[in-house]
Parts: structure tokens; C-alpha cells; sequence
């Protein structure tokens, strides 16, 4: 069977009526063996997942022809599933190098999404963050975009009406009560999903807090170098001037310095517990063990 008959079955054959791979085609194309890395970076917004595929992309070039890709079929809105097609092309597109492919992807591990990482073998990476220091840092994110007349996907805080659209009153209670709807969803969701790798023994995502990015990079970079790439090992200079590199841009990559807890003085006692009551329905204890809560 030549490549290209084998692609047009691949893309006639899937999915089932239940949104699943079929078994044969699972089969084909692991049968397709390329030296191809693919990687996802599933971080919610505002935990420095800019900054961080960008030094990631940098240091794969060692080994890789490396480059970043959204993986869904469109950059449209904060909810992105991986796109099968592009994920096949990533897979079996080969040049005198290997690739390698790092999506960013603010996504749910539904379960459609998850059988299509799990039968291309890409490794996951998942973040947190306090949730109230990145919520501040969301709403500064799109006060800061309307300022410069940017547009911005709202879709984290819209609530019938576009954020520009809202009173001030509007916007504060969208970021209460709107926002964290969707962070809960996207905590609670990867958590159920490791339960279920660990339970399955299959490779669990590799999952990282903002306040190691922000006080060791160099060590939250090492660990998911080892996590997606264990067939290489980088040194250390490497480390260090694939983070340099990744801030040579700094109007558009760039760490958040900012104080953390500052979400604790900006936020009333009220609107804290609101906060904290939409996130504990994910799993409060586990959230408290991801610095979260």
C-alpha cells in the first residue's frame, strides 16, 4: 500500500460514531514509524505558556527542525481541540531533519482529543496557577488590549456581551463568577484524566506550577525536555540560551514578574470565597496540593 493510499484511508476511516478512533486505523498509524516529535502545552491563559513553548521550540532545534503550531484547526477562542489531519501531517511530513511540532492549546482532555494524542504518542504538559493572581492578570491582559485598540478573545469572560461592551461592575462580576467557570472545567477535567493514565497505566501528563516557572526555569524547562524528548539530553548552557532566546522578543514573550498574591488584595473577602467555591467543586484538596487554591 503506497503512502498516499494509506492517507486517504486514514482520513476516510475516522471517527466512529462515538467520536473514537476505530482499532485498524489506531493500528496504521502507529505502523507509520517516523523520528517526528509532537508536544502539547494544555496551559490555561495567564500561566506562561507564551514564554515558555517558545524556549521549548528554541531548544528542540538541537536535535529537531523545530516550530510551533496551534494542532487545532483554528486559532479562534480558548477552547481548542487537537485537529486530526493536522496531526497526521505533523506525524508523517518527513525532511532531512526530524520535526518538532509544540502546540499551545488552552484544551479540555474531552475524550475525542485524548484518543487522538494518545494514538500519535504525544506527551502532555499541564500548568497552574493561583487562580485569583491569574485572574488579575487576565483582566490586565484585556484592559491593556482595548487601551492599545487590540482585539482580544474574550471568551474566559463573556457573559452574553463582549468584555468591551460591559460597565465596570459588569466586567468585575464576569471575573468573579464567569472566569472561573472555565478554569474549574479545565482543572477538574486533567485531573480526571491522570486519574484515569495512572489507574490505566498509561503516561500521565507532566504537570508544572507557574511559581516554579517564575523562580527556576531552568529547572521547569529541564523537566519537560526529560518528559517529552528522554532520547536526548540537554546540557545546561542549552537550557540557559533557549530561555535567553525565548525573551529576545520581549514586547511579545515575555515572564510575568508580577508580586504574587496579588490577587488576595484585589479581590473582596466576598468575592474570594465565590471564587474559591466555583474552583473546589474541580477537587478542592488536589487544587490546593497545584497552588491554585
Amino acid at each position: 500500500m503506497s503512502i498516499y493510499e494509506r492517507v486517504y484511508k486514514l482520513m476516510v476511516s475516522l471517527p466512529s460514531a462515538e467520536g473514537e478512533i476505530h482499532d485498524p486505523i489506531k493500528a496504521a498509524i502507529r505502523g507509520v514509524s517516523t523520528r517526528n516529535l509532537q508536544v502539547v502545552l494544555s496551559y490555561p491563559p495567564k500561566v506562561g505558556g507564551t514564554f515558555l513553548r517558545t524556549a521549548l521550540v528554541q531548544l528542540l532545534g538541537k536535535h529537531y527542525q523545530a516550530g510551533l503550531s496551534r494542532g487545532s484547526y483554528a486559532n479562534a477562542d480558548n477552547a481548542r481541540d487537537p485537529y486530526f489531519p493536522l496531526l497526521l501531517n505533523q506525524h508523517l511530513v518527513q525532511g532531512p531533519r526530524p520535526q518538532a511540532t509544540v502546540m499551545h492549546l488552552h484544551m479540555y482532555p474531552s475524550r475525542h482529543a485524548t484518543d487522538i494524542l494518545e494514538v500519535f504518542g504525544i506527551p502532555v504538559v499541564v500548568a497552574s496557577r493561583n487562580i485569583l493572581d491569574c485572574l488579575v492578570s487576565l483582566m490586565e491582559m484585556h484592559e491593556k488590549a482595548q487601551a492599545e485598540g487590540r482585539p482580544m478573545d474574550d471568551a474566559l469572560l463573556h457573559s452574553g456581551r463582549s468584555y468591551y461592551e460591559m460597565s465596570p461592575q459588569e466586567r468585575r462580576h464576569s471575573l468573579v463568577h464567569i472566569a472561573p467557570l472555565w478554569y474549574a472545567r479545565f482543572y477538574g477535567q486533567w485531573l480526571d484524566y491522570q486519574r484515569r493514565c495512572l489507574a490505566e497505566a498509561r503516561r500521565p501528563p507532566l504537570w508544572l506550577h507557574y511559581e516554579q516557572l517564575r523562580t527556576d526555569p531552568h529547572a521547569v524547562l529541564a523537566s519537560i525536555a526529560a518528559h517529552v524528548d528522554p532520547d536526548h539530553a540537554y546540557t545546561t548552557a542549552e537550557l540557559d540560551a533557549a530561555l535567553e532566546a525565548s525573551l529576545v522578543d520581549r514586547d511579545r514573550v515575555r515572564l510575568n514578574q508580577g508580586i504574587s498574591g496579588r490577587g488576595e488584595a484585589f479581590f473582596s473577602a466576598a468575592e474570594k470565597q465565590a471564587i474559591r467555591a466555583i474552583l473546589a467543586c474541580a477537587g478542592e484538596a488536589a487544587l490546593v496540593e497545584l497552588g491554585v487554591l
